[in-house]
């Protein structure tokens, strides 16, 4: 009776242990909502224009209201996309110590003159400055 209990508790933590990865891989792919419905805005904008070209060339549309449509859907995407940006830059953390190590090493190896990368400690390829 005590073995059964036992081996019931090692098998209950063996099976947390190992689904517990998994909620934490669906929380970090989780999409905000903003992104997610400039998106799908986005998508459909794109997705109208491609319709609208289709239909033009079948000769279900006049040249004069693709033309109307065409600017219309591409404001829509152009909108969605400005908020797309707006809303991932907001939610870029603050800039990581490493990618700020790397950036000061990218700056040291530039070139001088002409901002070409150089190898650490030699000339430049395209002036030959060091």
């Amino acid at each position: 009776m005590i073995s059964a209990l036992v081996i019931g508790i090692l098998v209950l933590a063996a099976v947390a242990y190992v689904t517990r990865p998994l909620g934490r891989t669906r929380a970090l792919t989780e999409i905000p909502a903003e992104i997610e419905d400039a998106d799908v805005r986005k998508n459909a904008a794109l997705a109208a224009i491609v319709d609208l070209e289709e239909e033009r060339q079948m000769g279900k549309l006049s040249d004069a209201d693709f033309e109307r449509l065409r600017a219309q859907y591409e404001a829509e995407a152009l909108e969605a996309l400005k908020e797309l940006d707006s809303v991932k830059r907001v939610q870029v953390p603050e800039e990581d110590p490493l990618e700020a190590e790397i950036a000061a090493v990218r700056k040291r190896l530039q070139c001088p003159n002409c901002g070409a990368l150089r190898t650490s400690g030699g000339s430049c390829p395209q002036c030959d400055v060091s």
